[in-house]
């Protein structure tokens, strides 16, 4: 590759300015000085004579990765189902915050309902469910809606709205069960806000498989998952947030994520999506049951 220049440098040739301006960039990008330069119309790039091993296999390599992107095969798009789903998923809980009203120690919807750790880890597993659906007043219904309009319709948009329900009530009631693992005293919580970071964890992890799958380097199919614990940071840490049960959620939706997308290339069809929106529903529907039952009033 190298051919002798004047003096005590080596030179590399290039077939032409771009291709020496491209090498160039990569030696920078290792720290080996050299210059580039064109005599009698022939483009090189001229380094010291002791660089020369080193600049040949870093420009080597840099060759091998651009022809290997090359011949890979064009990446399919990320799928993406239309549906409004994530918006009729926030009003869904603005009409329930409607009807249980602010939080209210007298209220059996709260009673109930509220995820107790010491109750849940006494065996009221439904509150892990019954929880999701709550609010303490107004501005965190509102609050959870938006988000869940957002965020649960990126994750519903992605896998279907059976997939994204599921994936969305697991994460939110797995979340609450290691929170009140993790607390195990005296502790209460409500809100959706949960599920909605486990939506941030999927769709995090969704991504970071799908560039695994593209041979991506690891410090570029790491980004999502960094993205979402930015998220975390800026969303999930104010005054008054759960800061416990958001990051467990987004862990367990992370972890869940990553297990559907290995599995789930493109979302399942118009039948499975509906079974599963059923199941989720009657998953809610149960808890709720459950837990009203067991209300002494």
């Amino acid at each position: 590759m190298t051919e002798p220049g004047s003096g005590d440098a080596s030179r590399i040739p290039a077939a032409s300015r771009r291709q020496a301006e491209s090498w160039s960039l990569v030696l920078a990008a290792d720290g080996i000085a050299h210059r580039v330069f064109a005599e009698q119309g022939r483009w090189c790039v001229e380094l010291p004579p002791a660089e020369r091993a080193r600049a040949e296999a870093a420009i080597a390599d840099w060759e091998r990765e651009r022809a290997e992107r090359a011949a890979a095969p064009a990446p399919e798009p990320a799928p993406d189902v239309v549906t409004h789903s994530g918006v009729w998923l926030a009003l869904a809980l603005l009409g329930f915050h409607a009807w249980t009203g602010p939080w209210d120690d007298a209220s059996p919807w709260f009673a109930r309902g509220a995820a107790n750790s010491r109750l849940i880890v006494g065996g009221e597993l439904w509150r892990t469910v019954t929880a999701l659906t709550l609010h303490s007043d107004v501005t965190h219904a509102l609050g959870n809606a938006f988000s869940c309009a957002v965020f649960g319709g990126l994750l519903l948009r992605r896998y279907g709205v059976g997939v994204g329900a599921v994936l969305l009530l697991l994460s939110g009631a797995l979340g609450n069960w290691l929170t009140a693992e993790w607390q195990r005293a005296h502790y209460v919580s409500v809100g959706a806000s949960t599920a909605l970071f486990g939506a941030i964890g999927a769709l995090a992890a969704t991504e970071l498989v799908r560039r695994r799958r593209l041979h991506l380097r690891w410090g570029k199919s790491w980004l999502p998952l960094a993205g979402g614990i930015g998220l975390l940071a800026m969303l999930g840490t104010g005054r008054g947030s759960d800061l416990t049960a958001h990051v467990m959620g987004l862990a367990s939706g992370a972890a869940l994520g990553a297990v559907v997308a290995q599995r789930l290339v493109r979302p399942p069809g118009p039948l499975a999506q509906a079974a599963l929106v059923s199941l989720a529903a009657l998953a809610v529907a149960l808890s709720w049951g459950l837990a009203l039952r067991h209300y002494p009033g």
